[in-house]
C-alpha cells in the first residue's frame, strides 16, 4: 500500500511540475520506431495474457524531438489502458505517422469504449468512469499522459464509441519545446 501512496504522489507531482512549466525534460531526437517499438515490446506479454491483440505500425526513419523516458511513460500509460478495455480476442494498435506540423502517434483499440458524458472528465485528477472503477487504477494515468504531452508542447485527442473502443492522438510539433537542458 505504501508503494502505491508513493507512485500516487510521484505521479502528481510529475502532473503539478509539467502544468507549472518546472517538467524536467531531456529532449532529444528520437526515431519513432524505437520508443513505439520498446513500449510495444514491454506490453506484449501483458496483451497475450490478456488474449488481445497487440499491432504496430510506424516508418523506420520518423524522428521526434521528445524525452524518450517521459514519452515511454506516456505511452506506457495509453496502451496498459487499452489493454485493460479491450476484452479477450480484441485488438490494439500503436502507430506513428508525419504530418505537415509534426507527428501524430495513435493508440487505437476495439475496446469497451467511453461513454461520451464521461470523455471530457477522463482528463482530471483522480477521475474515474464508471467502467474503470472495477478495474486496477488510481485515476491519474490520463492526466499524466496530458501533462506529458503538454510539456512537450503537443495535445492529446481522443475519440471513442462505447462497444467499439477508442482511439488517442498524441499530436507533437517538429520543433523541440523551447526548454533549459537537464
Amino acid at each position: 500500500e505504501s508503494d502505491r501512496i508513493i507512485a500516487m504522489l510521484n505521479t502528481l507531482m510529475d502532473i503539478s511540475e509539467a502544468e507549472t512549466g518546472a517538467m524536467a525534460l531531456r529532449i532529444e531526437p528520437t526515431r519513432l520506431a524505437d520508443l513505439l517499438e520498446q513500449t510495444f515490446e514491454l506490453y506484449a506479454d501483458v496483451a497475450e495474457d490478456a488474449g488481445v491483440d497487440l499491432g504496430m505500425e510506424v516508418p523506420y526513419d520518423l524522428h521526434v524531438p521528445v524525452d524518450r523516458n517521459r514519452m515511454r511513460q506516456a505511452l506506457a500509460n495509453l496502451l496498459d489502458n487499452a489493454i485493460k478495455y479491450t476484452p479477450r480476442g480484441g485488438r490494439v494498435e500503436i502507430s506513428g505517422a508525419a504530418l505537415p506540423e509534426g507527428v501524430r502517434i495513435r493508440v487505437a483499440d476495439s475496446g469497451v469504449g467511453i461513454p461520451a458524458d464521461e470523455l471530457p472528465r477522463i482528463w482530471e485528477r483522480l477521475y474515474r468512469g464508471d467502467k474503470s472503477r472495477s478495474t486496477r487504477g488510481l485515476g491519474l494515468g490520463l492526466s499524466h499522459v496530458k501533462a506529458i504531452v503538454g510539456a512537450h508542447r503537443g495535445r492529446i485527442t481522443v475519440e471513442s464509441t462505447p462497444g467499439n473502443g477508442s482511439r488517442f492522438d498524441i499530436h507533437l510539433p517538429a520543433e523541440p519545446p523551447n526548454i533549459t537542458p537537464v
